[in-house]
């Protein structure tokens, strides 16, 4: 073990703590060596006498294969092994300081070696950090997951390709996951760019329709840890669904069922009426899911995102609300908490409403609301994150009702979802009964995010499926046979029932509204309104001025919105083209933040509208 007691060492260990894990006694250290290359002042990467590149000129070949790769200043470049130290130089040279830069190697062993003639100098710079080895890798995710992906337009993946070569299974299994996460991100960011202005409007719809006698409002945060040892079944609306209704029947007094908002019409129709139903979609869409249904007995667990329009309606008695959040450990060890956009104005309304964590879809939001609420047991149908069959959803959806209605001598409803399977990106992926099944770009999402979360979590995750993707971490079994442990359990004699939000919906009295909740509505309908009324007295100040002689980015109107997040977050897609277009006029760039900002605050004032009738206040 190297001794390290120099001072730019200690200055990184302070910053980047998880580095002085690497220094210790590794059973791989003496086959690793780095010896002088046959050009004087160059050195290659030797393990159990195999050259990691070349012996004689390893910092031309560097060279080579870094003019291969178009590198930008707003690229996370990956560099896929750590044989060539002349590669990790010359990469670190060609970023710019703070530029995102991930070493991936495949041994911890290595990094003592390395230290001195390269890492030390790489590391000090911010920006730049080395995962090595498998115990070392969930950090370097858990890293990966918290970059903020708006200010990054791509990933460069970098392969020293004898590391590659000669650990191929870790180095293919590694790029495929950090693929995924980028993906996902990305995919994120694009969700956020189309939807984030409606999650603030939705936001505050919500907030102040607590206000209202009815439905009655709950926090999901009043249910954390209250039914530990009990089982759960999600129920989701894939192809699956229809033919494993008849077991769900069985097991109804054993399990807690929570229901996708596409399922639900599926499991009323069968008779089995859940004991809650969750509702993601911040669209009106999501109302022809619950169209023509008693629901009164089933209380709604709803993001704060989720549709007004739904909400308003009398169909539900009760409601539990929770906001979605991300919460990722960097590689610093901070803890870092996104909220959907909106859900920051919670906690003036809600003493800690509740974080939800979700994967994007419904069903995992109603996973991780299952694991917040103390949930052990976790069975899981109709989640087939395929087109089992060549089907998107069961039969019985509202999807499939709207399909029904176009079925013709000429068109069947085998037709239709088949044009719709081929519009998509597709590819076969593993199944559940030991073959392959189709699914899409979208659906691996969903089913990358479940396994991931199945790797953090200390619950028994149970996949009664046979025809859908195969779910890593999950016991993937045939319906029939996973139930049977279940079947040997008492009853529940369902104890949510005595439950303030059970208790409203099966009942229809009122537990008794807190008039706090009115005047705080009222509050932040005075708040958000006179944050309007100052944005656009500012903006008349600023569009006076000469928009060339000043800078919007610096002055004080533009500080004050960014830590009003609810606002930050609709000029988002503003802010981040300016700082990927960094070579815009000022002019420019002042004229792009002023007219966002005069589109989001008649987006908001036209919403605010009806709001004030809604409160009877005068906006």
């Amino acid at each position: 073990m190297s001794q390290i007691t120099d001072q730019v060492s200690s200055e990184i260990f302070n910053r980047k703590p998880y580095l002085r894990n690497y220094f210790q006694n590794w059973s791989t250290s003496g086959q690793w060596d780095i010896i002088p290359a046959k050009e004087e002042s160059q050195y290659y990467v030797s393990y159990n006498g195999e050259a990691l590149s070349s012996k004689f000129s390893p910092d031309k070949q560097a060279e080579r294969l870094l003019d291969s790769h178009n590198l930008k200043p707003t690229d996370v470049v990956l560099l896929m092994g750590l044989g060539n130290p002349h590669l990790i130089q010359r990469i670190n040279t060609a970023l710019r300081p703070g530029q995102i830069f991930v070493m991936i190697g495949d041994d911890p062993a290595l990094i003592d070696i390395m230290w001195d003639q390269v890492l030390k100098d790489t590391l000090k710079i911010p920006g730049r950090h080395i995962f090595s080895g498998e115990a070392f890798l969930p950090l370097g995710m858990n890293y990966l997951e918290s970059l903020p992906i708006d200010r990054v337009s791509g990933l460069k993946i970098i392969r020293n390709q004898s590391d590659v070569n000669r650990e191929q299974l870790f180095y293919s299994e590694t790029e495929g996951r950090i693929q995924s996460v980028f993906s996902a991100k990305m995919s994120d960011l694009l969700t956020k760019f189309e939807f984030e202005r409606l999650w603030v409007k939705n936001s505050i719809w919500n907030l102040l329709q607590v206000s209202q006698p009815s439905p009655e409002r709950f926090k999901i945060s009043s249910l954390k840890e209250q039914f530990s040892g009990l089982s759960a079944l999600l129920v989701s609306a894939g192809p699956s669904l229809r033919k494993n209704l008849k077991w769900i029947h069985r097991i109804r007094d054993k399990v807690f069922i929570l229901s996708c908002d596409t399922s639900l019409k599926v499991l009323l129709k069968e008779g089995i009426i859940p004991d809650g139903v969750v509702t993601l979609d911040a669209q009106t869409n999501s109302f022809f899911h619950f169209m023509g249904e008693d629901l009164n007995p089933i209380p709604l667990f709803a993001d704060l995102v989720s549709s007004p329009t739904l909400l308003r309606e009398p169909m539900f008695r009760s409601v539990i609300h929770s906001v979605t959040a991300k919460f990722q450990v960097d590689a610093e060890g901070n803890l870092i908490r996104e909220v959907t956009a909106g859900g920051e104005l919670a906690d003036s309304i809600f003493e800690e409403v509740g974080d939800i964590q979700s994967g994007g879809s419904v069903a995992t939001t109603a996973f991780d609301m299952l694991r917040y609420m103390g949930f052990t047991d976790l069975y899981f149908v109709g989640q087939d994150l395929a087109y089992s069959g060549r089907e998107i959803h069961s039969t019985g959806t509202h999807h499939n009702e709207k399909w029904l209605t176009q079925v013709t001598r000429r068109q069947s409803l085998e037709r239709i979802n088949e044009v719709i399977i081929r519009k998509r990106e597709t590819k076969e992926v593993p199944s559940c009964n030991g073959k392959t099944v189709l699914t899409d770009y979208v659906l691996e999402l969903y089913r990358h995010w479940f396994e991931e979360s199945a790797r953090s979590v200390d619950l028994k995750l149970v996949n009664l499926n046979g025809d859908g993707a195969l779910i890593e971490g999950f016991e993937n079994v045939d319906p029939e046979k996973g139930i049977q442990s279940l079947l040997l359990k008492p009853n529940h004699n369902y104890p949510w029932r005595k439950k303030d939000p059970w208790l409203v919906a099966l009942s229809g009295k009122e537990s008794g509204h807190d008039t706090k909740l009115v005047n705080k509505s009222k509050e932040l309908f005075q708040q958000i309104s006179n944050d309007l009324k100052f944005i656009e007295n500012e903006l008349l100040t600023i569009e006076k001025e000469n928009t060339e002689e000043f800078d919007l980015l610096t002055n004080p109107l533009w500080i004050w919105v960014q830590n009003q997040l609810y606002l930050r977050r609709m000029v988002r897609k503003t802010e981040i083209y300016l700082l990927r277009h960094k070579d815009l006029s000022p002019e420019r760039k002042n004229n792009l933040l002023t007219g966002s900002l005069r589109r989001e605050l008649k987006y908001l004032k036209r919403s605010l509208y009806p709001m004030s009738e809604l409160l009877s206040t005068k906006g």
